[in-house]
């Protein structure tokens, strides 16, 4: 008689795991103050999304930086918001009490990925290390705090995440004894095409399908899995054939942009595949990176066949994620389940060693976060995502001087103080628009300077300073950290030296003739950009009442 759901672990976990990911998911999303989300991709998630209509079955939104299977879904979940809870006029446009509702909904299904995610890990190890190593890792991934942080965002990364892993998990089925491995391999390949689907970096999954059918000796399933994974790439991403011409425009751009970067942001960084072994000991922890990668190449000198699996699958997707010049925290987001089940396979050796209980005191140990990652890292960026946003408070407290002038670095976006409720509004509007916009606002009024021509103008622009001398000076981590490595640097090049150079010139002559009277984190630690999105520190300045300058 099958043992009753509610009672199997796998149960637990994942309730556990999903209790989690709800504290904090309502962070920075449209309210009384703001008209849109603090996370950048957000809105444009949903722009995109609602391009797509399933009831007419159209599934070509138009634009393919990523595959549309998460979009198709999102576009599901706001007509079903849109329908119970209105919030649509009659131009069709989404009011934003309506937008948070649906933003609110996207970020809920993907605390569900996230903690199906925990659950998918223990599958895994049950099956290959044993159930107290299975037990650690779905610990591990379950309280991961970058695992934790973007379940709580309405994107792209949990979902695909989630696939790529299953696709793993068919995989280890495949090698079990009296396995179906044909069926097993083309689960892995529908999982592995369905995230791709949803990002096109999943499809290396199926490489974990390749090496399990050669570890059975069963090359032939090579063909299904790869068949399948075609399949449902296509079927989840219809535009690849049907919208053939925007699909490789995107895709090409999505290639070439990895390679060249994204702006400033991770300039003066080192290369891809150091710089991600910092974010898996901070999306994860460092005993985590290390325990995990130790644990994989202890199953591997032992010949296990999960390890070779699990293994040949971090070693590809590393490498396809280390090859480009783009380094965010949700590029690696996959390798996390990797790497505890790793911990998972030492724990369950010390526990056969008889000392069980040290075994599950080191897991503990990783999971609680003794090395100040973990639970200790995870609950840092709960509280964060629960209390009111740097951002809000800053923008708070220039709104209430009223009739002052506040200068900005940089054009203003999600990283700018809620100075008014469409200060993050997407760029998608257009150079043109945005200047219009917020030249246009009032109390405070917002400066920037604007040479003659506008598609000149740069950030850190001393002339903001000297010329426009604004009462109040207002910039976050966002903006000054990648300028601050810059000049931080030894051997610049000639972008590098000219950034710095602005940013040295901006700071000297603004400590000068302003004093800092707004500071959220005087001890900030820069993070990565997609996990600052939630603590980032922001900074205000006012401008001195006998300044040094005429």
């Amino acid at each position: 008689m099958k043992e009753k759901f509610y009672k199997l672990p796998i149960f637990w976990i994942f309730v556990g795991a999903l209790l989690v990911r709800v504290l904090g998911v309502r962070w920075g999303l449209p309210n009384e103050i703001r008209n849109y989300s603090l996370h950048p991709d957000e809105q444009v998630n949903l722009l995109y999304a609602r391009q797509i209509i399933p009831t007419q079955l159209h599934f070509t939104p138009g634009a393919y930086n990523y595959g549309t299977l998460y979009l198709s879904l999102l576009r599901i979940l706001s007509d079903i918001v849109l329908t119970y809870a209105g919030g649509m006029d009659q131009a069709g446009n989404i009011a934003p009490a309506a937008m948070g509702q649906i933003h609110l909904a996207g970020r809920l299904v993907n605390c569900l990925f996230g903690a199906g995610l925990a659950s998918l890990t223990f599958a895994i190890g049950s099956r290959t290390i044993g159930k107290t190593g299975a037990w650690i890792s779905a610990g591990i991934v379950g309280i991961a705090p970058a695992l934790l942080v973007h379940s709580r965002f309405q994107t792209v990364d949990m979902l695909a995440t989630l696939l790529a892993i299953a696709a793993v998990y068919a995989a280890v089925r495949m090698i079990e004894p009296e396995a179906a491995v044909t069926k097993w391999a083309i689960w892995g390949g529908v999982f592995a095409g369905l995230s791709a689907g949803t990002k096109y970096v999943g499809l290396v999954a199926v490489g974990a399908v390749v090496v399990a059918a050669f570890i059975v000796k069963q090359p032939k399933t090579i063909l299904f899995a790869i068949l399948a994974s075609v399949a449902a790439f296509v079927i989840s991403t219809p535009g690849c054939i049907l919208d053939r011409e925007a699909f490789m425009r995107d895709f090409l751009f999505e290639l070439n942009h990895s390679k060249e970067g994204h702006g400033v942001v991770f300039m003066a960084t080192p290369p891809a595949f150091l710089y991600h072994i910092g974010n898996l000991s901070s999306g994860a922890s460092i005993l985590t990176v290390l325990l995990g990668f130790g644990g994989l190449v202890w199953a591997m000198v032992k010949k296990q066949p999960w390890a070779m699996i699990v293994g040949a699958f971090f070693l590809v997707y590393y490498v396809a994620v280390s090859g480009g010049q783009i380094k965010f925290m949700r590029y690696i987001l996959p390798l996390i389940p990797v790497l505890a089940l790793g911990v998972g396979y030492i724990v369950e050796r010390i526990k056969e060693s008889g000392k069980e209980k040290a075994g599950i005191a080191l897991g503990l140990l990783v999971i609680g976060g003794i090395d100040r990652g973990g639970l200790v890292q995870a609950g840092s960026l709960t509280v964060q995502m629960m209390l009111p946003d740097p951002r809000d408070i800053a923008g708070k407290y220039l709104i209430d001087k009223a009739n002052v002038t506040v200068g900005l670095v940089d054009d203003p976006w999600f990283w700018s103080p809620t100075v008014n409720p469409d200060a993050d509004v997407t760029r998608m509007i257009g150079p043109r628009r945005l200047i219009e916009l917020w030249t246009s606002w009032e109390k405070p009024k917002v400066l920037r300077y604007l040479p003659e021509d506008p598609r000149e103008r740069y950030e850190w622009d001393v002339r903001l300073l000297t010329e426009m001398k604004p009462d109040y000076v207002s910039f976050t981590s966002f903006e000054y950290v990648p300028f601050m490595r810059m000049a931080q640097v030894q051997n610049k090049t000639d972008l590098e030296s000219l950034y710095a150079s602005r940013y040295t010139e901006f700071m000297t002559e603004l400590t000068k003739d302003y004093d800092k009277v707004l500071d959220n984190d005087p001890f900030h630690a820069p993070m990565v950009e997609d996990m600052e999105y939630v603590r980032p520190h922001v900074l205000v300045w006012k401008r001195k009442t006998t300044s040094a300058s005429p």
